[in-house]
């Protein structure tokens, strides 16, 4: 230690020696430095504090030496002394007795700050941060003690005041100053503080100073110097519409949206769709008016499209019982003053599509917008003037209609709808459904069977589900249901109301499970050990898909099996042996005795049809379990095995029995109910099968469907029924791999900017059908498949490029915006698991790791958490905690791997559209907003930006190397101090032309 004290000490005193033979032989500043230069040269491995030494030597008097301030400067720009250290020892001189040391030094703190370049240098970008802070904190003091004493009469201080203003301004104009001051904010707040506090010192101080002591120039540069000083924090990149398509005549994003919440979604929680909604709304940057205007428009479009179809009543609920609670809910995640007039404005914009509100009216034979905005009325969603005010507008459109147009119909949707609301609450709040059933089964009976009257329960439970109640009415059902199966059967009356009652409700629940999905009836520990729900998801079929059958299994009690199978074929309907469930698990046993006997020739045709008939003349929930029976052994066997499986469904389906007018409403939910699941196992060609339900066809390929139907769509510039329907059904079929694959690469057939952006806004709501689960294919499968290939590299050159990049951000901020702040996700979780989750849930239930580990220099992409290496991503400094994301979540999964295999394309040594692409995605990112983007930009490794910025220099401008950068973190503010440092030149210039 005393040997490196004296080393230092030598090599000091041998500069002191040659600046005072330099100052006294005149020396230039060239000489100066080649001297000093030689000096290092021979004491190569000693050390010593220049910058100490010049400015101790320059600042002995109360004037400065300029000579030795000469040396300084040159020192300082042939970057033999770093400009940092100088800087410092600036900020630490505080002595205002001689305020012509404090000029020189605040001429010296100017040239730095405004002129000097900071891409290169000896010391640190981040050193070089802080120092800057110190610097613009010392002028600021300067300025302070100048005000503070300006009573005494020292005409200097003028002179101090205005060059440190002069100074602070120059600097605080410079776009790299103020950028590399906010990394110094994030590294040291406290230090960022005492500016501030020191800022508003100054600002009072001025304030308080009478008017004609100070100049009025010197009182405006420095006013000046504040308002720059005080805008310094809100440094931010100016946000751009990510999703921006103000040439289309209707938003296709949000018109679509809208539709598959009405159409798929019909039972769901608001919540998740407001989110999505609100979202892009930001991201668009469309006003509340005009947010409002594309929903409502929407909502009538709907209503047009479906008159024809069975979606008449998901419409007409949607748009006048659910749309009040979504806009109630926007109005609490985005208050305002003003929200009122808003929906007015929205409302007022939609009057000016008069033939699409005269079409509503006509088809539905009612009075459309004067509904709606009395539901909006009655939800305090508007004022009663401006509901009156908008009704005469309309009124006044109406009344050039044709007579015969102006008719309402007391069958019409919208009006069965409007009174269906009441018939819910009254439904749910009489205490026929709750009470005491042992001793209220008859007016129970009663009620039920008037439910099936017509379309009555199709009202009400469409009305309930958009109400949000339908869980609620469905656990009631279930109730009654558990409540039916509980006594032994018996010959008297009670026993045979006792039967309705678990008929009607056994069909109902499966009315209700099929056209709602599963999670409608789970989640709820009461439900979950019902018999219905058991039984629903052991054998009800789902979206199209049969469940397991084990023709093997052996009834629990097999003597009930034969009972019942004697019954059956003797025609006898004794129902005094079993509890109903019971008949509903045995049945399936017994039709198989039946079957196997007559697959063995052991039953003639006849018999067997007359065991059908037995079945249909009783309860028909025997006809449902010996339905889904029958389909699913058809769904495991082959064509040849299916023939007499399918000679007993078409019998029992298709024979009428003679029923009494009480059950000929329960015989038509039945064969709703069975037409539903023996649909997808019948023949293309047969006669039972209906096309109501099915939009792809089995005589044409589903790529050749897809095509033609995304055509229509992107053409269209909006999703009709047809099209979600077929869309959800390719889902369903080809899975999310495969329908991601096939709609990207067809949104990027287009070749125009306008066509790209129509058909990006389309197959961004498209995806909300399945977001997660698409993205994940997006991001996992077919990102790395076109990032790697040579063949499609053109999908990656501009538009196409940048188009691309909008659609993996807006799905991913998506998909992360589904996550947050809500109970539910935001699409059907009915569907069959997909590859993705299979393969995602088998890595992370293994412990074996992988033989081999991916190396650092290829792009090799992995699942395993074990092929991670965490250092690529976050490479941490002494005393830093790791990443806080959850690196088994399979979207934090699939990033990591995307920026991993960007990252190694980023190192090539060739540019390519995949480089503008990865460039592209970075700046969509950022465009999402700070949340967001940090949200994405988290997994980018540290080495990728300095490598982006050394392939392109000036590609990002510093406030969104500021954004790009983790300023929380050490290495973050180390990568974004190093950046900026570099991009000063460029962007200097840039703002300089």
């Amino acid at each position: 230690m005393a040997e490196i004290k004296r080393e230092a000490t030598n090599l000091t005193n041998r500069v002191k020696i040659l600046l005072m033979q330099a100052w006294r032989e005149r020396w230039s500043d060239v000489q100066w430095g080649i001297q000093l230069k030689r000096l290092f040269s021979v004491h190569s491995g000693e050390s010593c504090d220049l910058a100490e030494i010049l400015l101790q030597q320059t600042l002995v008097g109360s004037s400065p030496n300029s000579l030795l301030l000469s040396y300084l400067k040159h020192t300082v720009l042939s970057q033999i002394v770093p400009c940092s250290s100088v800087l410092n020892y600036i900020a630490a001189f505080d002595d205002l007795s001689r305020p012509y040391c404090v000029l020189a030094l605040i001429h010296l703190a100017e040239v730095f700050g405004t002129k000097l370049s900071f891409s290169y240098g000896p010391d640190s970008s981040l050193q070089v941060c802080r120092s800057l802070l110190g610097v613009l904190h010392w002028l600021l003091l300067q300025l302070l003690k100048c005000l503070q004493t300006m009573r005494e009469e020292r005409p200097e201080l003028i002179q101090v005041m205005d060059s440190a203003s002069k100074a602070a301004t120059g600097m605080l104009r410079r776009p790299t100053v103020t950028a590399l001051l906010q990394v110094a904010r994030a590294d040291n707040t406290e230090a960022y503080r005492e500016f501030e506090q020191s800022e508003v010192n100054l600002r009072g101080t001025l304030s308080q100073l009478p008017p004609g002591v100070i100049p009025d120039s010197t009182r405006e540069s420095i006013s000046t110097m504040l308002t720059l000083a005080e805008e310094l924090p809100d440094v931010q990149v100016p946000l751009e519409p990510v999703l921006h398509a103000p040439h289309l005549p209707v938003c296709p994003t949000l018109n679509a949206l809208v539709a598959l919440e009405a159409v798929l979604n019909s039972n769901s929680d608001v919540q998740p769709f407001v989110d999505q909604i609100l979202m892009l709304a930001r991201l668009m940057k469309i006003s509340r008016p005009l947010l409002f205007l594309e929903i409502f428009r929407a909502c009538f479009m709907g209503l047009v499209d479906s008159t024809t179809s069975s979606e008449e009543l998901k419409w007409a609920t949607f748009t006048f019982l659910k749309m009040r609670q979504i806009m109630v809910k926007i109005q609490q995640l985005n208050p305002g003053p003003d929200f009122s007039s808003d929906v007015e404005k929205g409302i007022d914009m939609l009057l000016q599509y008069r033939h699409l509100l005269d079409q509503a009216d006509i088809k539905h034979r009612w009075d459309c917008l004067s509904q709606f905005l009395k539901e909006c009325m009655q939800f305090n969603i508007l004022t009663e003037n401006q509901m009156n005010l908008l009704k005469q507008k309309r009124q006044i459109q109406r009344e050039q209609l044709r007579p015969g147009d102006l008719t309402t119909s007391t069958t019409s949707s919208v009006g069965l709808i409007a009174r269906a609301e009441t018939t819910v609450i009254s439904i749910l709040k009489v205490e026929t459904l709750d009470a005491d059933h042992q001793k209220n089964q008859d007016p129970l009976v009663g009620v039920l069977s008037q439910m099936l009257s017509g379309r009555s329960f199709e009202i009400i439970t469409s009305a309930a589900a958009s109400m949000g109640e339908l869980k609620n009415f469905t656990m009631k059902l279930i109730r009654t249901n558990e409540f039916a199966r509980v006594g032994p059967a018996d010959t008297s009356k009670t026993s045979q109301t006792r039967a309705q009652l678990f008929d009607i409700t056994f069909l109902m629940l499966c009315h209700i499970i099929q056209l709602h999905g599963m999670e409608i009836v789970t989640g709820h520990k009461e439900a979950s050990e019902s018999f219905i729900v058991q039984w629903a998801q052991r054998w009800l079929p789902e979206d199209g898909k049969y469940r397991s059958l084990d023709t093997t299994a052996v009834p629990q009690d097999q003597s009930k099996v034969d009972s019942l199978l004697m019954q059956f074929m003797s025609g006898d309907p004794r129902t005094n042996v079993q509890r109903w469930h019971e008949l509903c698990i045995n049945t399936p046993f017994a039709v198989q005795e039946v079957l196997f006997a007559w697959e063995h020739k052991a039953l003639a045709k006849e018999k067997v049809m007359a065991v059908m008939d037995s079945i249909k003349s009783r309860m028909s929930c025997l006809s449902v379990v010996t339905c889904v029976w029958l389909c699913s052994y058809m769904n495991v066997v082959g064509t040849d095995a299916r023939q007499k499986p399918l000679a007993m469904l078409e019998h029992l389906t298709r024979v009428k029995i003679e029923q009494a007018t009480s059950t000929e409403s329960r015989s038509h939910l039945m064969h709703m109910v069975m037409e539903r699941i023996m649909n997808d196992v019948l023949p293309g060609s047969h006669p039972q099968r209906t096309c109501a339900h099915m939009y792809v066809s089995t005589d044409v390929l589903p790529i050749v469907t897809l095509h033609k139907t995304l055509t229509d769509a992107f053409q269209r510039g909006w999703l009709g029924l047809s099209s979600i329907h077929t869309l959800e059904q390719l889902l369903a079929l080809c899975g999310s791999d495969w329908f991601c694959e096939k709609v990207v690469m067809q949104m990027l057939e287009w070749n125009k900017a306008e066509e790209l952006s129509q058909a990006l806004s389309l197959v961004l709501a498209i995806f909300h059908m399945d977001l997660e689960h698409l993205t994940h294919s997006m991001l996992l499968r077919l990102m790395p498949r076109l990032l790697l290939s040579t063949v499609h590299t053109h999908m990656l050159t501009d538009p196409r490029g940048f188009t691309l990049a909008k659609l993996c951000v807006l799905c991913i901020t998506g998909t992360q915006t589904s996550k947050i702040g809500q109970k539910e996700p935001y699409v059907r979780r009915s569907r069959k698991r997909s590859k993705i989750d299979a393969e995602l849930e088998d890595i992370d239930d293994s412990d074996i790791r992988p033989g081999k580990v991916r190396k650092l220099h290829e792009p090799q992409l992995t699942l395993n958490l074990e092929g991670f290496n965490l250092d690529d991503i976050s490479a941490k400094e002494d005393g830093e905690s790791s990443p806080n994301f959850d690196s088994k979540d399979p979207m934090n999964k699939a990033l990591i791997n995307l920026f991993l295999l960007m990252n190694a394309i980023i190192h090539d040594p060739s540019l390519t559209p995949r480089t503008t692409f990865i460039i592209s995605f970075i700046e969509e990112a950022i465009k999402c907003g700070a949340q967001y983007a940090r949200f994405i930009l988290q997994f980018m490794p540290p080495t990728m930006l300095p490598q982006l910025m050394k392939t392109m220099p000036g590609v990002f401008s510093n406030a969104q190397i500021l954004q790009i950068c983790d300023l929380t973190m050490l290495t973050g503010r180390k990568v974004a101090a190093k950046a900026i440092s570099s991009n000063s030149r460029f962007m200097d210039k840039t703002a300089s032309v």
